[in-house]
């Protein structure tokens, strides 16, 4: 066993254009330094093992544009969205002149529409695509900083968190991995490849602050608000002819593999659901009940514990 300890030294430059629309361009070198652990007392082949060591120079290329206006805590009005590229070479340990490369390029697009006072509709689009000899791999599921208590197994033996029951494609060469996410209704790793696309639509409604004309002094209340969502997402090897609906695979290490297509629409799994938002101790923590769009709320709801503003 071992420690993986990376450490990023980067430059980041940033040009306006005007007050809406920037051109961002950052580069750096990344390294990665694995410590491998004895294994044993007295275990002199552990001892010597020498540490891993795997340089990458990073570039990460981006243009912006942001017309939205912050209106409350978590509410926004307005549009606003990211076209981005990014190069990552491997620069150590090279045997041939075409190295490890990894490109990846992607979008982000956000608009948020004032339906009443401070109750909002937020919708999103984003996706990304890698490509090189070395790709980064896009897991899809789950929410981002997701707060996972305990370990990934449930006293059933299931998967808590993360599908180990479905690998990825053992036929690619990934350098990088990532989350495809929101997608919720569903754990990490309901499918993955080295492209993703996600869809989230949410309704935002700050109880105390839309339905009532008065000063609130505590952020619990004030920020309290509740939400309906809808989760779109896949994730495919190859090109865009590998897109399809992810299936899920409901097998244990048994003799028999079942597989059976995520709900969901088209080539996308689906989930949808409702949350319920505010600030506590000084972080904005969100609490979502979410279910696979198979049915009217069939089963029982996948829940999410996370932080963080926005989508």
């Amino acid at each position: 066993g071992g420690k993986q300890l990376s450490n990023l030294y980067q430059v980041n430059i940033s040009y306006p254009f005007d007050v809406t629309k920037s051109i961002r361009f950052s580069t750096g070198i990344r390294s990665d330094n694995t410590v491998y652990n004895a294994t044993q007392q007295l275990d002199t082949f552990s001892l010597k093992l020498k540490n891993d060591r795997t340089l990458y120079q990073t570039s990460h290329l981006e243009f912006v544009y942001d017309n939205s206006v912050v209106t409350a805590m978590n509410i926004y009005n307005g549009a606003r969205a990211k076209i981005y590229g990014d190069f990552n070479r491997q620069i150590n340990k090279v045997q041939f002149a075409d190295g490890p490369n990894t490109f990846n390029v992607g979008f982000d697009a956000r608009y948020y529409y004032p339906i009443y006072k401070n109750f909002i509709w937020a919708g999103r689009a984003a996706g990304d695509f890698s490509f090189g000899n070395q790709k980064l791999i896009y897991y899809l599921g789950g929410v981002d900083s997701w707060l996972m208590f305990g370990g990934n197994t449930k006293k059933d033996g299931t998967d808590k968190y993360f599908a180990t029951n479905n690998p990825p494609a053992n036929d690619q060469d990934y350098a990088f991995q990532s989350l495809a996410v929101n997608m919720r209704g569903y754990i990490q790793n309901i499918a993955s490849g080295n492209n993703a696309l996600v869809i989230n639509s949410e309704f935002r409604l700050p109880v105390f602050t839309t339905l009532f004309d008065k000063t609130i002094n505590n952020a619990f209340i004030r920020n309290f608000m509740v939400t309906q969502f809808i989760d779109l997402g896949t994730a495919w090897n190859g090109s865009y002819k590998g897109i399809k609906r992810p299936e899920i695979n409901y097998s244990n290490g048994g003799p028999v593999n079942v597989r059976v297509k995520a709900g969901g629409i088209g080539p996308f799994a689906g989930g949808y659901g409702f949350g319920l938002r505010s600030t506590l101790l000084g972080y904005f923590v969100k609490f979502d009940a979410a279910w696979q769009m198979n049915g009217v709320f069939r089963g029982k709801p996948q829940t999410y514990f996370s932080l963080g503003l926005d989508f």
